[in-house]
Formats: C-alpha cells, structure tokens, sequence
C-alpha cells in the first residue's frame, strides 16, 4: 500500500468504526456495520480487509475499495506519467497493484498504458490496454470511470469468436483445466492462483475461433477441460449453460465454475483480493459450477447430497422448486447387493451412484423458483420483510416481491401469497418442506436499511430515489436486486414516489434558465431559489437550525400552476403540483408530510375565499408551526403492548401556493417568505416562455437536481459562510426589526449565490434577485406588524358603532378592555348598513388581532345592556353577556 494511500485510510478507518483498540499489528474492537458488535478487525500494517470476529454469526468482510472508492478513482492525478519518460507505465503499474491487487513482475510485459477522450462528454481518462491475439485491444478506464456512464472500457477492433491470453500462454504446458471467464482481470485474478485462464471479454462470447485455433495447436494431444468461470448473474449463468453444452458438441470435455453467492456481489479478482481463491475455495467454486450444469434435476439432487450429505432438502433446478430424499439404509443395502453380484470391485463408484439413484426421490414442489434476496424492517411496526425474486421455466423475466414472517410460517399462506403475486405459481409442498427452503434461505439472509420515505436520509448523508443514490458527488443505481450498494451501507426507500431523474447531464438544457426569466422575471428566480434550497433543508437546518417556508400567492391566471409544474419537472416529477391539506384528514397530512426528505412540499390552495366556502373545516396553520425547525409531523401509537409510539421527523421544506394571502398569527407569518404574483407584467414574450416551460421534457431539466445535490460540500458551504453577512446586513440597511424575517431571507440571499456558481449563472440575475428579496423581506415586517384586512375593516366598523354611540357595541365597563358579542354587533352592524366579515372567518381571525390583543371568551358584565335598560326600561336586557375580550389599544 502506497504511503498516501496508506495514511488516508488509517485516518478514516477509527473515525469510521471506532476502533476501541490499537496494537502495533491491529486496529481491534470495531463496530461491526452488519451486525453492530465490537468485533471488527483488520491488519494495521496492511488494512485491506476488515473482519468481523463472529465467524460463526457473523463473519462479514469489507475491501477498503468498497469503503473507500473515491481513493480508487484518481489514478493519474496520484501516480502522473513523467512526460520525458515516453512509453511509461508508472499509471497503470499503480492501478494494477494497489487497484487490482497484482504482482506486476508476474504481468510485467503483458500490457500497456494508454489514453482515451469520449468523444461526446470530452471527458478524458488514462486506460490500461490489453491486446488480443487478433489484434483487437481492450483499454480499461481508470481516472474516475463513473463519469462515462456505463462505459468501463472501450474496444478497438472485433474480438467475437477470440478470446484474451497471457503472452507466455503455451500449449505444451497446458494443464487439464483451462478456465475461461469474462474480463481480463478475472483471468488475471486466476493466473495468480496457480490456473490457467483465458477472457473471453463479454459472458455472450463463444470463443469458437480461439478454441479452433487451439485444437491445430494441440495436434492430437489431450485436449484440456473448458471450465466456464462466468460471474453470478441471469446473464452470465445463463451463458455458461449454453457454452457448456455448445463446447461439449463441439467434441471438448467441458464444466463450469461459479463464485459463492455472498451479500455482496464478488468476481474473481475481488476473491482474490478477500484471499478466496486458495485451492479448497476453487474445489468448492467447481462445485457450484456442476450444480449449475447438471443435466437433470437428479442429477443436481445427488451432486447436493454427496457434497452435503443431508437426506432431505429443497432445491432449484431449471426455475423450478424440488425437493429430494433418499432412503440411506436402503442405498448401503442396494450397494452391497450390487457388490455381491459384481466380483469386479474397479467401478465401485459405480455402484455407488447407482445405489443413491435407485433409493433416491424427487419431487417438484412448484414450477417456479422463490429466491429470498435480503430482510428490511418496516419502521411503524418493526415487522421483518423479505424481499424474493421469484424465477420461472416458461418465461425469461422475474417477478420481484416481499413475503411477512407469517406467510413463511404456513404452507397454505405461502400459496396464497405466491398465487396472488406471481401468476399460476402454485406450490404443492407442506409446511415440513416449506421450513426447509425457509431455514436454507433466510439464514444469515443480507439485511438492508428501509427508508419509509423518499430523499435525503440524515443517518446516511445520502440521497435515495427510486432509481438512484447520491452519496458525496457520487451517483449509485440501483442494483438487479433493487437496492443500493452504498459502502458500508445498504439502503432502498420503500415509498413509491416515481422520479425519473436524468443523470446524463450533457442533456441538461441551461436554457431553461433564461426561460424563467423571461416568463416571470426575478420572481420565477426567488422560486427557483427556494425550490433549490429545499434540496438541502435537512443539512441547513443542521447548520442554522431553521429553513424558511415559502408562499407563492396572487391572482389566478397569474402563472403559479405553471412556475410549479416545471419546478417540479426539475426533480423528475410530472403532471403534479401539489395537494390540498383541506381535503385530507390529520392523519393523511401527517403522512405527506413524512413523505419525502429534501424535498418541497407544495401546499396548494390551503386558503379558502370565505364568501365561498363559509361552511368548509379550515385547516390551521398552526399545525406547520414546529415543521419550521424539521420537528416531528406529529405523534402516532404503535400497534402493541406498550406505551410505544412513533413521530416521523418532518425532513422537506413548505411551499405555499394559493389564490388568496396566508391568514395565521404573528409566529407563522414570520416563517414564511411571501411573493405575489399577477397577470399585469405579462407579454407576448412572456407568454412564449411560460409555453416553452410547460412544454419541456423531463429529460431536459431534471438535471437540475442531481447538478446540485451533486455539488452539495460547496453549496452548504457558501450557505455557511454567506448567511451570516446577509442577515447583519438586511437588519442593518433594510430595518428588519425580525431575527427570523432576516435569517429567512437571508438564506435565500446566500443561496442564490451558490446557485450562481454552480450553473454559471450572470450577476445581474444575482444582484436582481436579492434586490427583489430585500423588498419582500422589507414587505413582511410590515405585514407583520399590522392586522389582516379583513380584521382591520370589522375595527372599523367597530369605531364608526362606537363614535355614534359610546357602549353600543363594547359591552366592557373597565375603560382598558373591549367586550363585544359579534352576534349583536352584526345586528347592529346591518342596522347602520355596515358590511362586514363572516362571523365564522371572524372567529377565526379575532384570535390573532393586533390592533387589540385578544384575552378571551368570557362572561362581563353588560355596560350596552345597562345603556339600554335605563334608556328603555321595558326591555329588560340581561345583565351578563357572554363576550370576545380584547385588551385595548391604540385604535387606527
């Protein structure tokens, strides 16, 4: 391990894992991340491998390739070629020792260092180029491969029917084994362990050439045995099938290898670096290979039972499930009989195998195959889930599903289950074999960390979607098992939200930017600003405790459906924008809430006109009050004998969008950053980019997201540093009195800025947008230190009453305070021809006056009352009315 190498991973290993214990050999008593104890282990002298110490209920291995493979990206800028030095191979001589793990005096000559530029992205790497005996070279890239896509390596020249040897590949020193596997550096991996192997380059390769030209060369000499040593895989397993059975056509004695199944998908190279290619791990690899081979299901029965030696078992063959038993008193006694009559002991093994087949059964339980791929947890309930993937004979595609413990537990809820998700799949075993298969399965089954929503994970510093993972500027898909490999994690989202984010960046179209612009002006920018921020509200409210919530209201016609839709396109959603609290229960709102982490919430038409809707259950602000600081959604219990419950942490950000203004108290108006849009600025031109906005494909800005969660060290960085000055000087040049008001604003402010630099945005875009941020901030101090227009025309009302008659509608006595019963002051409010508010939007309102501060509803004794008696004493009006309280002050 090289020093750089070295220093950086013995630097992240005890942060990572917390190594208790540090001899000169071993970094000792780390947590184990599979199953949480302080077993963990590895070599401090060579920290390749950690271990974990519980062999037997453990036993989990990680490469630092897989912790670390941002150390194993970058190989020219650690290992540059000297320019004097032509021919050099200093890059590629690193990349195969401490990348690939080979003993370059074993491979010295065997290849040589090249360089390639794609033609369509530009990016540029350095490869290492092998040459095939037609010519044909094979180039690997080395310098940070994710940036091509799926592009690994590039050809140049056809190699169908070839195959890759070693130079010093010699027919006269053949052994009887020739391995062929599908990349170079699996036969690499191979040679190093004392084999002899060949690539064929791709699992689809037949290499009838190559093994044509090997055949003149023998010249009637034995021929070697092909052992196909293809990966794990439909793909690879199905081909080896198909190879085996072409080579043996072809007249050529032919097996199969395959490496072990493990948690983590391995080949040979990666065996070799975990030290898995000793002899007595290749005998057990040509094992699996004959099981995948075997002719029959017999066959693969009495090949598991001389291996294993168990009497009964399930087991697949040709994706179908069967299950095998064998009477063992009666094959010793079969055995002896067929001794007895054969004087001829030579073929002992033989009768043998005759012996096992004539006492052995089988049996198919189910034409089809159900393999278990990993457990998660479901976090409400704690229930265990098991993710199968379920094969068929008849058909080349799978069905993927999940089964609970108690559908394990019974054969007849097995069926039920495996008929209502895979269609004719109908199993015919009993619960005994149904146990079998189960226990065989799901021991020390891989167990993957479930998200019950979709977005960033704060325990995981990641970002799951549906199809891809962000980690560190690093894209992960998703695997053929539909999870994420993200090490040393593995993690999937169980929500079902479909985002289909293009991660071919080359397709992002920056025009949508100038489109914005021209559509809406700075206020599409101050959305667009927000929208960006919500991409990062879990690790700003990290940062600065708080991230602000966001209203976008106006008239209708004024564009907010179409700002929204095409915010939305930008993370992958389409046709949606956004959903109606009104219409949801508490329960069904706490759930959206939950939904998503890092991403907007878009409450859509929360505030209703009161002309209209006078009976409709309002919903109440004060609900969002604690989600401001990303507190929990609310507080559920959980099904159990406990006092268990559960409050899903809310982890988005809100965005307001309605016809009509947000009415709440002081508190919730100074969380929300507000703009107004309308219809009045709107041109020809205008017109044509909002038609351009609602027009644009997913494909084309979706982007968006994954260029900023990308870049997310460096936004949080300039929000980090840029925040603090912005807030000192909104409150100092702008006079906002409002910590909060500042801080909100604030943070837009700095985000624009880091929006800027991260698309190459112009500074008069920048300076525009928080100029226009300044004076909506300046617009909600003032908003918040007066009343809702509504509240201010019933004071009004309430003035002109009392002008014309002091106690006609102010029921208090103590000069302080202000009593009023809104039905009498309606009544008299109509009698003068007064319009005012609803009574139901009234009561609503009153709650948060500023003008008078509310007190409360009480009982006071009536000075109106009292005026009226005296002045009509026939009228006998009651001394106590119940009142709404108000502290006075100063009337407007």
């Amino acid at each position: 391990m090289y020093p750089e190498l070295y220093q950086e991973v013995l630097r992240r290993l005890p942060r990572d894992f917390d190594f208790k214990k540090q001899s000169t050999d071993f970094l000792q008593q780390g947590i184990c991340p599979n199953c949480g104890k302080r077993e963990l282990y590895t070599s401090k002298n060579e920290p390749w491998l950690l271990r974990c110490g519980r062999l037997n209920k453990c036993g989990h291995e990680l490469h630092i390739k897989q912790l670390y493979p941002d150390l194993f990206n970058s190989w020219s800028e650690r290992f540059p070629v000297n320019d004097e030095n032509h021919g050099s191979t200093d890059t590629a001589n690193a990349y195969l020792k401490y990348g690939r793990g080979f003993t370059l005096n074993l491979i010295k000559g065997w290849y040589q260092q090249g360089f390639y530029t794609d033609k369509t992205t530009g990016f540029s790497s350095s490869t290492v180029k092998f040459t095939l005996t037609n010519g044909t070279t094979w180039e690997r890239l080395i310098d940070k491969p994710d940036r091509f896509g799926s592009k690994k390596a590039v050809f140049k020249g056809k190699y169908q029917g070839e195959w890759w040897q070693a130079p010093n590949f010699c027919v006269d020193t053949l052994p009887q084994e020739l391995w062929l596997t599908e990349g170079i550096f699996d036969a690499i991996a191979l040679l190093h362990s004392g084999l002899t192997a060949v690539s064929t380059m791709s699992c689809n390769n037949f290499p009838e050439k190559a093994l044509q030209h090997l055949e003149v060369l023998l010249a009637g000499k034995p021929k070697p045995t092909l052992v196909f040593a293809f990966d794990t895989g439909n793909a690879g397993e199905s081909f080896t099938q198909k190879f085996v059975d072409r080579a043996r056509k072809l007249g050529w004695q032919a097996t199969a290898a395959q490496p072990y199944t493990a948690k983590i998908k391995l080949d040979w190279n990666e065996l070799l670096l975990r030290e898995k290619l000793t002899a007595e791990h290749l005998e057990h690899y040509r094992h699996l290979g004959k099981l995948l081979v075997a002719r029959s299901a017999m066959d693969k029965a009495l090949l598991i039972y001389q291996k294993q030696s168990y009497t009964e078992f399930t087991f697949d063959f040709n994706c179908s499930l069967y299950w095998f038993t064998i009477d063992v008193k009666n094959c010793r006694k079969v055995e002896e009989q067929l001794s007895d009559n054969d004087s001829n002991k030579s073929n002992q093994a033989e009768k043998k195998a005759q012996a096992m087949r004539e006492s052995s059964k089988i049996k198919m339980l189910a034409k089809c195959f159900p393999k278990a791929l990993y457990s998660y947890q479901i976090n409400d309930t704690k229930e265990v889930r098991y993710a199968f993937r379920i094969d068929f004979p008849h058909q080349n595609y799978s069905i993927k599903t999940t089964f609970s413990g108690c559908q394990l537990s019974s054969s007849y809820e097995f069926k039920r289950r495996l008929l209502t998700v895979a269609s004719g799949a109908i199993f015919r075993g009993n619960t005994h074999q149904l146990d079998h298969l189960v226990e065989k399965q799901l021991y020390d089954i891989k167990q993957v960390q479930a998200l019950d929503y979709m977005g960033y994970s704060v325990e995981h510093e990641s970002y799951i979607f549906n199809d891809i993972a962000v980690k560190k500027g690093r894209i992960y898909h998703l695997n053929e098992d539909e999870y994420f490999d993200i090490p040393p994690l593995t993690v999937k989202s169980i929500y079902s939200l479909q985002l289909n984010i293009n991660t071919d960046l080359e397709q992002f179209n920056s025009d949508c930017f100038n489109k914005l612009w021209q559509a809406f002006g700075a206020k599409a920018f101050v959305t667009l600003v927000f929208w960006f921020g919500s991409l990062f509200a879990e690790q700003i409210r990290k940062l600065q405790k708080t991230y602000c919530f966001f209203e976008l209201s106006g008239e209708p016609g004024g564009g907010k459906t179409t700002l929204i839709e095409f915010l939305w396109k930008c993370c992958g959603r389409s046709d949606y924008e956004g959903f109606d609290p009104n219409n949801a229960t508490p329960s069904g709102r706490a759930r959206t809430l939950a939904q998503v982490g890092n991403l907007p919430l878009v409450i859509s038409e929360a505030e209703r006109d009161p002309a209209k809707d006078s009976k409709f259950a309002r919903f109440d602000w004060e609900e969002f009050k604690m989600l401001y600081n990303g507190r929990p959604t609310c507080t559920r219990g959980i099904k159990s004998n406990d006092n268990e419950t559960r409050n899903p942490k809310f982890r988005g950000a809100i965005l307001i969008e309605q016809n009509f203004d947000v009415q709440a108290d002081k508190a919730i108006l100074q969380r929300i950053v507000k703009l107004s849009v309308d219809s009045k600025s709107q041109t020809a031109e205008s017109l044509e980019a909002a038609e351009w906005l609602e027009s644009a494909e997913i494909e084309q800005v979706s982007g968006f997201m994954l260029k900023a969660i990308l870049n997310e060290d460096q936004v949080l960085s300039i929000v980090k540093e840029r925040m603090p000055l912005h807030r000192k000087r909104l409150k100092q040049e702008c006079n906002i009195r409002s910590n909060r008001i500042a801080k909100n604003h604030a943070q837009l402010c700095s985000l624009m800025e880091a929006m800027a630099i991260i698309f190459q945005l112009p500074q008069w875009q920048v300076e525009e947008t928080q100029q226009l941020l300044e004076a909506i901030a300046k617009e909600r101090q003032q908003a918040t230190s007066r009343d809702h227009p509504q509240l201010q025309l019933f004071w009004d009302v309430y003035e002109f009453l009392e002008s014309e008659q002091v106690n006609s509608v102010n029921h208090a006595r103590d000069p302080q305070l202000i009593a009023i019963n809104l039905n009498q002051f309606a009544e008299a409010a109509a009698a003068r021809k007064q319009h005012i508010p609803l009574l139901s939007e009234l009561k609503r309102l009153l709650k948060i006056s500023r003008i008078h501060s509310f007190i409360g509803q009480k009982t006071v004794n009536s000075a109106v009352n009292h005026r009226l008696n005296q002045s009509f004493p026939t009228m006998k009006k009651s001394n106590c009315v119940k009142c709404w309280v108000f502290q006075r002050g100063d009337l407007l």
